[in-house]
């Protein structure tokens, strides 16, 4: 099975600056858009780092965020 990064958060409404922001964060590092507010990379060291880059600025601005490492089953 393959591993993958998860990245799911939240942003209140009134910050859509920081929802743009993130967006374009997450594309440059090249997570892909799964469900709103969910991005999935594959896993490895550095995508991990970045991703918990990501998740760190989310946290500082006030949303909330989970970071999941797990297994690709389909």
């Amino acid at each position: 099975m393959t591993k993958i990064i998860i990245l799911s958060f939240d942003i209140p409404l009134n910050k859509s600056s920081l929802r743009v922001k993130i967006w374009r964060e997450l594309k440059k590092i090249g997570a892909e858009q799964e469900l709103g507010s969910h991005w999935a990379m594959p896993f490895n060291q550095q995508n991990l780092e970045n991703m918990k880059f990501v998740a760190k600025e989310i946290l500082n601005s006030g949303g909330n965020v989970r970071l999941i490492v797990g297994e690709k089953v389909i």
